[in-house]
């Protein structure tokens, strides 16, 4: 989990660095330092991560690493807001203001702070020797050192494209292989471009072209058209030699093929193309040069592999519990990944009975499709973009009904996902939340047609739980990967590696809200929904990293205007609060707002002035016409609404214009619009 998480706050903090905002902020060598330790520590952390749960001292290390990776993750999200807020106000005159001078200051000082602490976490690494203690890496690097000599000094002289296949059976290792040759020291020097793009079922070209774009650190976000998006990467390939990385290939079209490689036969005398894929007919396909095989393991090989992640260096012999542990890796089908996390999933375990649920859980009974059964307990061969969205949802109890767009808004509030090109946060999620479900992680209650609710198996559960708990040792996991941080008894404060989720506890009506206002400035998302609060102090202004506030169902009647100093608040759920009366004159300020969800507010009798201001809403759910110029109904005309809208008191229109303005026809996300009379 480390590790994916580092990749997060890497690609924050070199988005932050190419923005320039550490120049404006005063920051920029604080930061560029930082990235450069943290790519240090990154390169060692996959094989930290692989042996945590056989050297304590490595567990306590990247307890230490995650801390401060949070730490760190909170000031960028400081300086980001800073420079947003900034940008927002256009204040060049005060650019030296006394204010932004004391920020400079203040974020400069705990930058260096936390790059001596990472220094000294990057100085403990060295004692472990990570890279021996990895079972099946000489076998990675014996492959990877073949593919490196092919690319630099056999293939150098090629006219045309090389494009080499990598195939085997889901989770042998071909993205783990890829990567190695990617990273090489050898390969970054020897090609001009290097760009990395995961491919899975969507083999539409726009879509590819967009994403290669993009991992060369340019934006496509502005190109609309396949010509343009053509034209754009011929520019950036032309007469130079690039390394193409296309990952997870499932394409069997030929004319799709041949669409992309044309436009990739732009590079110069050496350009090298390499495609993983689990599928021969794809290699033979897209391939100029003998596949690639990865092999399976033999079960002596798979056995040792989960012997290792399920005993540790425990000395006492389990006789019965081996006998089990060989009829598990049995049905591993000699993939190594499906042993490990088989292994890890029965690390503490030792009870014949949990051995045996395992072994003859329904899971293995579920059809086979792309992936084989044991796979579907895999953690380890996700995409790090998914590793953290996976693990996530150990916060939900077992046999729960997630509902998808609140499991979304959670990823969303802890910078587990950002927009894609063209595709805004939400869209992301969604696609993230398709992708687990088709790696079986995730299931769609069947009970529910719409799709929007998902269930967990339970193994696959275990699964998520014991990656939490392997990040901290001993904890138990409630409603989240957690560490109490207070035996308070009204609240349960969870934590996500300092990043705190609060929630009232289970069977308790009511929530000391003052408590967590006073000692949680960190919180990222805040649930109250369901108590009988009926006050919201102003110190929720304090919270400058809160992304999402539940207060649905409770007895509010009228929210402090320091609300709006949420500068990063993105979703605010009111739904339910039958006493609210009226939201803050200032909420046009929550700029970054996404979803204002107001359903069955009744007593709410306006709108405040100017919600049309609010340009990143995506949800609002009920809008109330007034008769002044900030609160007509023409202020919906700029919002990219979806869902559901109620609009009410429609009599207060005066003209047919201003009811055009509204232009409702035009907002193709809109499910649902009711308009009921004589509200």
């Amino acid at each position: 989990m480390a590790e994916a998480f580092l990749q997060i706050v890497l690609e924050n903090l070199s988005s932050l660095i190419k923005g320039e905002i550490g120049l404006i902020v005063g920051v920029d060598e604080e930061m560029n330092n930082l990235f450069s330790t943290l790519t240090t520590i990154q390169s060692v952390l996959k094989d930290a991560e692989m042996n945590r749960l056989q050297i304590e001292a490595i567990q306590n290390w990247l307890i230490k690493l995650s801390d401060l990776t949070y730490e760190i993750d909170d000031i960028l999200d400081e300086c980001a807001t800073q420079f947003s807020i900034s940008k927002h106000q256009n204040s060049k005159s005060s650019r030296y203001s006394l204010k932004k001078i004391l920020f400079r200051r203040k974020i400069g000082t705990r930058m260096k702070q936390v790059t001596e602490k990472l220094d000294a976490v990057a100085a403990e690494c060295s004692k472990f020797h990570l890279r021996d203690m990895a079972v099946d890496k000489s076998i990675e690097e014996e492959d990877a050192e073949k593919i490196v000599d092919m690319l630099v000094n056999q293939v150098n002289d090629n006219q045309e494209i090389t494009i080499l296949p990598i195939i085997g059976v889901g989770g042998l290792g071909k993205t783990t292989l890829a990567r190695l040759v990617y990273n090489d020291q050898r390969v970054v020097e020897h090609f001009d471009k290097c760009i990395w793009v995961c491919v899975s079922d969507n083999f539409d070209v726009k879509t590819l072209l967009k994403a290669m774009i993009e991992s060369a650190a340019e934006s496509a976000s502005d190109l609309a058209n396949l010509d343009t998006l053509q034209h754009r990467l011929r520019e950036f390939l032309n007469h130079k030699k690039y390394l193409l990385v296309l990952d997870d290939v499932w394409n069997e079209n030929q004319e799709k093929w041949s669409e992309l490689k044309n436009v990739l036969a732009c590079g110069s005398t050496g350009s090298s193309i390499i495609v993983t894929t689990r599928l021969k007919e794809v290699a033979d396909l897209m391939g100029t040069l003998p596949s690639h095989h990865l092999s399976r393991l033999s079960d002596e090989q798979c056995w040792m592999l989960f012997k290792e992640r399920a005993f540790g260096q425990e000395k006492e012999e389990y006789p019965n519990l081996e006998a089990i542990g060989k009829q598990i890796v049995n049905k591993c089908g000699g993939v190594p990944v499906a042993a490990k996390a088989l292994g890890g999933l029965l690390r503490f375990k030792r009870e014949e009975t949990e051995w045996i649920n395992v072994k003859e859980s329904e899971i293995w009974e579920l059809p086979e499709t792309r992936i084989l059964p044991a796979l579907r307990l895999s953690y380890h061969h996700l995409p790090l973009a998914l590793r953290q969205c996976f693990a996530y949802c150990a916060v939900f109890p077992r046999e729960s009904r997630i509902e998808k767009g609140e499991l979304i808004f959670m990823w969303m509030a802890h910078g587990y996902i950002s927009p894609k090109g063209a595709l805004e946060m939400e869209d992301v999620g969604n696609n993230i939340c398709d992708e687990l479900v088709l790696r079986s992680l995730l299931q769609y209650d069947s009970r529910n047609a719409d799709e929007k609710t998902l269930i967990m198996h339970d193994l696959v559960r275990d699964l998520a739980q014991s990656i939490m708990e392997n990040k901290i040792p001993g904890v138990q996991v409630q409603r989240a990967n957690v560490r109490s941080a207070s035996d308070h008894n009204k609240i349960r404060e969870v934590n996500l590696g300092k990043k705190f989720v609060a929630f009232p506890k289970s069977n308790q009506s009511e929530m000391d809200m003052s408590f967590v206002l006073n000692n949680f400035f960190r919180l990222r998302i805040l649930d109250a929904s369901g108590t009988r609060i009926n006050q919201l102090s102003s110190a929720v202004g304090n919270l400058k990293h809160l992304r999402q506030l539940n207060l649905s169902g409770t007895q509010i009647r009228t929210l402090p205007d320091s609300l709006c100093r949420l500068w990063n608040l993105q979703v605010l759920n009111l739904d339910d609060c039958e006493k609210l009366e009226a939201l803050p004159k200032k909420t046009r300020d929550l700029i970054n707002l996404r979803h204002l969800f107001l359903e069955d507010c009744e007593s709410l009798t306006e709108m405040p002035s100017k919600i049309g201001e609010l340009t990143s809403l995506r949800t609002l759910s009920q809008f109330i016409v007034g008769r002044n110029r900030g609160n007509r109904l023409e202020e919906l005309q700029c919002l990219k609404l979806g869902g559901k809208l109620t609009i009410r008191h429609l009599e207060r229109v005066e003209n047919l214009m201003d009811a055009k303005k509204a232009n409702l026809a035009e907002k193709e996300n809109l499910l649902h619009l009711n308009l009921p009379l004589g509200k």
